[in-house]
């Protein structure tokens, strides 16, 4: 199977300005996810699209890795990514696209080519998405407030021990895989059915406030050095 990655990458961000350029313990964020995606096995192409020449700067100095400029008007915080991959693998010639967000970066080329590997053995699925199981974070310990009161999203499991609850899982932003017919026809990278990948919690990282920066800061140095999951 044929896969085409592609790490979507903008220049501007409302929640952290200038994100997927700014270095993590020594290095952009940005090359966390091309890195990633180069310890691949089973990847064919790897794309990385932006409108900031400075990330584009950083993406050439991987010389396998293929340039897309990416159209103003697809750059906006309303812009649907999917817009942009469309325009892709309207040049790249795959079976599979596969998302690859340098705002979730804890990931490795074995787990792209075990999410990869997935959908190769089951043709009824159109997806594989990364998720991790939640533990205390759980929708049974969540709630709807309407009309100032508290309406458990899971009422029969609201005062269930941890232990006894039926797991959930929490999508982590690091893997998209669709299968390129399905997206053709649904511009869509999540299309039932849809396979979990599951990934370990303590990994779990995705960068879209100054918050989640701070945390990266600690976190990827950790998993970095095996002290995570």
């Amino acid at each position: 199977m044929k896969v085409t990655a592609i790490i979507p990458a903008r220049g501007g961000s409302k929640g952290v300005p200038g994100k997927n350029k700014k270095e993590i313990d020594g290095k952009p964020l940005l090359s966390y996810s091309i890195e990633a995606a180069l310890q691949s096995k089973l990847l064919s192409e790897i794309w990385v699209s932006s409108d900031d020449e400075a990330i584009l700067a950083i993406a050439k100095q991987f010389s396998q890795i293929k340039i897309h400029r990416r159209n103003v008007a697809h750059a906006t915080d309303q812009s649907p990514v999917t817009d942009t991959v469309k325009e892709i693998l309207g040049q790249s010639v795959c079976d599979a696209v596969m998302l690859l967000q340098p705002t979730a970066p804890i990931r490795t080329g074995e787990n792209i080519d075990k999410a990869i590997q997935l959908m190769e053995a089951d043709d009824q699925i159109n997806s594989v998405i990364s998720v991790v199981a939640m533990n205390d974070i759980h929708p049974a310990r969540m709630y709807w407030a309407k009309e100032h009161r508290l309406i458990s999203i899971l009422p029969e499991f609201e005062q269930t021990r941890r232990q006894d609850i039926p797991p959930a899982y929490y999508r982590n932003g690091s893997i998209y895989l669709t299968r390129k017919t399905a997206f053709d026809v649904n511009h869509s990278l999540m299309v039932k059915p849809t396979a979990p990948y599951i990934m370990p919690l303590d990994w779990l990282l995705n960068i879209d406030e100054n918050r989640d920066l701070i945390i990266a800061e600690a976190l990827i140095p950790a998993w970095k050095k095996g002290l995570l999951g």
